[in-house]
């Protein structure tokens, strides 16, 4: 049949397996549909459809009886001594899954075991808040587009202290007529209070406020932010009043998160404040697998505040500065530099100046804070705020868990969860350092008046508790880390709150029990490495082997070791163009005062070094198998075929062994090389008989 026959033939076949069966045996049938075999037919042959075998020798499940031939749209010309039938013509699947069957979903592990580490979709998992996804689709109706050609706005910057005190926007003669609104809006825009930082006035920033005035969906939003800004905007304007910050700030943090601590974007930032992991590290957050600080409203608003004061040192005025926290001080920079101008407003006008994220930021935020301080004006008075977040805050030593508090302490834990976002694992991170063998205590938020009962009540427990920290080296396992700290993967897992196969980063902090007094870790060793069939020596380094691990990648291991990447290909046979896979030796050659404490290796002295393909190398992975090396002499008429019947040998592994092929016939006394059972011995060679000899006739004789 042609090709496009055939693909719709296989198809069909294939959907009438998947939908049919039930999900336990729907595997099996789809691979037995592209193969065109029945599952009988795969049972029975014994071998998986892609383990390389060219032909399938299947007994027939039918009774003995004349052969059928396929179904076809012309009659066969007959055949001596076969009868001939035409078969049903396949049936049309279904174009839908039928009814009560579920819909298949992907194996979890299967992928990532594919995928050799997590999958595109566990790497980011995005929160979004509703009130800052409405507000982008209505944006969408607002601003279509980059606003084109420069407008200068209406310039109410420019007053007298009186005047900005009370927000009163001056009528300059200088501005043009065309850009300032009609005297019934002129003179609501008059009567607003302003925040406390200069509001540059732009069209856009009277759109958003006849949005949130006019519209039904521009109230519910604002009523939304009403009310979850009762639960941090009191702590945080106090934060930015004691940085020396205007404390109408917090209403960019307002339209970064919705005042969600938990929100996480896209892009992977984070938090109240949405914090890249890069920028809250820079600034003093911890960001590790164990707590992520940028979760904490407290934590990041300290780090927000020396964020913002170092953008406004850098340009001098809070348009650019905020326009900067959205799209990065540099981008900024590269703008202002670009079209020579430092006016926000001229920078949002000009082709490309701007991302319109940007232009939209500054004014969406100058909004918010004008509704913020005119709640009257906007119909939210009437909105109750949510209760200020209040907690008393006790220390726990690392490990104890918030379960642990939570009960003590008499509160469900998911209170106590929501009040401590930032412990990822649900307990007390482990420290990195310590001193005098004491480990740094961290903080858990408990509702107030809980805490002085909370922390006389973990007193006891924390006394029993003997664990110190291991900051996980490049190339670690689980494995390798409870065989230093002399314990088990299992208890590894149970402290570290970590799923089965989970691989630890390098620089991850673990929690491991700590070593007795005296005691050192454990040396790293490796049972056996392989390396290339030839002798590499580098003048004035040292040799040492790294275990490649799932994600690896050359360039990875070579900044970690701090060698070339060609080096390392040179070094071990490698093609420069794949990936490492998994479980791969590699011998790397290091300068002799390289310090390689934050990588795990292993030392020659600790392994034992095979060179691939000798024998010594084939003895010791054979033995892995219970098997031996040996070297049988081919007797005439022999093929691996029958040699291998004798050791228990499928032809393919004889043939894999000996590349010889299994039929082809010896002409005797050929070596011929088998992987027997140990113990076995190759069978002796029997000697011929000695010739008759016959009696010397007695004349012969002396």
């Amino acid at each position: 049949m042609g090709a496009r026959n055939l693909t719709f033939h296989l198809r069909a076949r294939y959907q009438t397996l998947m939908f049919g069966p039930s999900a336990r045996s729907r595997g099996l049938l789809s691979l037995c549909a592209l193969l065109s075999l029945s599952p009988a037919v795969t049972a029975q042959s014994g071998q998986h459809p892609s383990s390389g075998q060219r032909r399938i020798r299947v007994p027939d499940p039918r009774p003995p009886g004349p052969p059928v031939a396929a179904a076809s749209t012309t009659t066969p010309a007959p055949v001596s001594g076969l009868s001939h039938r035409a078969g049903r013509p396949p049936k049309q699947p279904e174009p839908t899954l039928p009814e009560g069957i579920p819909a298949g979903a992907p194996d979890p592990l299967a992928r990532r075991i594919i995928a050799g580490g997590p999958v595109a979709e566990e790497l980011g998992q995005p929160v979004s808040d509703p009130q800052l996804l409405a507000l982008r689709e209505a944006e969408r109706a607002l601003f279509p587009q980059n606003p084109g050609g420069f407008q200068p706005g209406f310039d109410w910057d420019h007053l007298d202290p009186s005047a900005q005190a009370a927000g009163l926007p001056p009528l300059s003669s200088a501005v043009p007529s065309a850009t300032l609104p009609e005297a019934a809006d002129l003179e609501w825009l008059r009567s607003l209070s302003l925040p406390d930082f200069r509001v540059q006035w732009t069209d856009q920033v009277v759109k958003y406020l006849k949005f949130y005035r006019d519209t039904a969906q521009g109230r519910g939003i604002a009523r939304a932010w009403a009310a979850k800004s009762g639960r941090y905007t009191r702590a945080m304007r106090g934060e930015l009043a004691r940085a020396g910050l205007p404390r109408d700030l917090v209403w960019l943090s307002l339209i970064e998160s919705g005042h969600n601590p938990t929100i996480v974007s896209p892009a992977g930032a984070a938090g109240i404040w949405q914090f890249i992991p890069a920028s809250g590290r820079a600034y003093g957050l911890t960001v590790d697998r164990w707590v992520d600080e940028r979760l904490d409203p407290q934590r990041a608003t300290e780090a927000a505040t020396k964020y913002l004061s170092d953008l406004y040192q850098r340009f001098g005025s809070w348009d650019l500065a905020m326009g900067g926290y959205n799209m990065g001080h540099g981008g900024m920079s590269r703008a202002i530099r670009k079209y020579n101008t430092n006016d926000f407003s001229r920078l949002v006008a000009y082709e490309a100046g701007l991302p319109l994220e940007t232009a939209l930021y500054v004014p969406k935020i100058y909004a918010v804070a004008i509704v913020m301080n005119n709640r009257r004006a906007f119909g939210i008075e009437d909105v109750q705020p949510d209760p200020a977040i209040s907690f008393d805050t006790i220390y726990v030593d690392p490990g104890v868990s918030l379960a642990d508090v939570a009960k003590v302490a008499g509160v469900p834990l998911e209170s106590l969860r929501s009040m401590n976002p930032q412990y990822l694992l649900g307990s007390g991170p482990p420290s990195e350092e310590q001193k005098a063998g004491e480990a740094e205590r961290w903080p858990v938020r408990v509702p107030r008046g809980l805490g002085r009962k909370a922390t006389q009540l973990l007193a006891p427990t924390a006394k029993g508790v003997q664990l110190s920290s291991y900051v996980v080296r490049f190339g670690d396992t689980l494995e390798s880390v409870a065989r230093r700290r002399k314990t088990t993967v299992t208890e590894l897992i149970a402290l570290n709150r970590m799923a089965e196969g989970d691989l630890p980063m390098p620089g991850t902090v673990l929690l491991a029990p700590r070593l007795p007094t005296g005691e050192v870790l454990a040396t790293d060793e490796e049972e056996a490495v392989a390396v290339p069939p030839r002798t590499v020596h580098v003048s004035g380094r040292r040799r040492v082997f790294y275990r490649v691990l799932a994600g690896d990648t050359l360039e990875a291991i070579s900044n970690a070791f701090k060698v070339t990447s060609a080096e390392l290909v040179s070094w071990n046979d490698l093609e420069v163009t794949a990936r490492v896979p998994e479980g791969l030796s590699l011998q790397v050659f290091v300068p002799h005062s390289q310090d390689l404490t934050q990588v795990r290796y292993v030392l020659p002295i600790n392994t034992r070094i095979l060179q691939v393909g000798s024998a010594e190398f084939i003895e010791h992975h054979e033995a892995q198998n219970g098997r031996s090396r040996l070297v049988v002499i081919a007797k005439p008429g022999d093929t691996l075929r029958n040699i291998g019947q004798r050791y228990n040998l499928s032809s393919g592994t004889m043939e894999r062994i000996n590349r010889v092929h299994r039929d082809k016939k010896f002409a005797g006394g050929e070596r011929v090389v088998v992987y027997a059972k140990r113990g076995t011995s190759a069978p002796a060679d029997k000697p011929n008989p000695l010739a008759k000899i016959d009696a010397p006739h007695p004349e012969a004789l002396p």
